[in-house]
């Protein structure tokens, strides 16, 4: 069977495993009156350069055990700002402004350490990186902005995952009833529609300007005799470089969890998740576990011209 990719770009929508916990948080004014309340589960995969000049990546997820020093409930002429700190120097901060009517988070800044060797025992560059993404999505004034769904928010080298996001600013020391939900919450109960593809049965796939849809978000297991030993929720959309009559030609095409096997292996140290979308494409995410954390180690795609040979 010959293998005709030459490399490919993976965009992980939604990368969740078993152990990521959930923090919840408040911030208190100094009568002790609570203005900003959070409640989420993230995920965090971080890109860097390791010593041998290679590229890595890692997943991390916020632990439930967090600090809130540095947050602000703002003022008159200060706006309210939600700071979450948890492991060696890792930081997720949150910038609110409002008007009469909304409020917005206007910016998530992602603050995490290199230096910290059990998380990047490579890392070329050990200091602190700062990522950020500006935001401004307005929330009804008197509202709790709310997401059970996954949202992704990704920077140049990192990629954040968000979801059961319970959030509300300019509380007044109330719990809010009103819900505000994000588009993905709003749409559940629409069946996704997939469009229609037909593709040559002797020739690789040929680019097209056309947008790719979202890809659709799969859940896979892998087991371990009758227990599951790890849990993925994804979408995958691959952009692969292919060599058409003697060109390279990009072409993006998204994973199928429908028709989308999951097998994979689990041990002490190490586990391994393999996708295989109908024998066309098989997707190898090898993981790495210290300290009870997951660590994304390598990812390793194949994909398999339609007349498989």
């Amino acid at each position: 069977m010959e293998r005709y990719l030459c490399c490919v770009l993976v965009c992980l929508l939604g990368l969740g495993l078993m152990r990521t916990e959930a923090f919840q948080v408040e911030v208190r004014d100094e009568s002790n009156k609570t203005c900003i309340h959070a409640s989420m589960k993230v995920n965090f995969t971080i890109t860097y350069e390791t010593t041998s000049n290679k590229t890595e990546n890692i997943t991390y997820s916020a632990p439930d055990e967090v600090s809130t020093a540095g947050s602000k409930c703002g003022g008159s002429e200060e706006a309210p700002l939600l700071v979450v700190n948890f492991g060696n120097n890792f930081s997720l901060s949150m910038n609110f402004s409002s008007n009469v009517t909304v409020y917005s988070v206007d910016a998530i800044v992602f603050t995490y350490n290199t230096a910290d060797s059990t998380l990047f025992p490579d890392a070329k560059n050990k200091e602190i990186f700062t990522s950020v993404r500006f935001v401004g999505e307005p929330i009804p004034m008197n509202a709790t902005y709310v997401c059970l769904h996954e949202e992704v928010v990704t920077t140049e080298d990192v990629v954040q995952v968000y979801w059961n996001v319970s959030l509300q600013a300019y509380a007044q020391d109330v719990q809010l009833k009103k819900e505000f939900h994000c588009s993905d919450d709003a749409t559940t109960t629409v069946a996704p529609t997939t469009p229609k593809v037909t593709t040559s049965s002797t020739a690789a796939p040929t680019p097209t300007t056309k947008p790719v849809d979202k890809p659709s978000i799969g859940n896979y297991k892998v087991f371990k005799g009758t227990e599951t030993c790890l849990m993925a929720s994804m979408g995958l959309q691959l952009n692969a470089s292919l060599l058409v009559d003697g060109k390279t030609v990009w072409t993006p095409f998204n994973i199928n969890p429908n028709r989308t096997n999951s097998t994979g292996s689990c041990d002490n140290s190490t586990a391994l998740l393999r996708l295989n979308d109908n024998e066309t494409t098989i997707v190898e995410f090898y993981f790495t576990i210290k300290n009870k954390n997951f660590y994304l180690q390598e990812v390793n795609v194949t994909v398999f011209n339609a007349s498989g040979k």
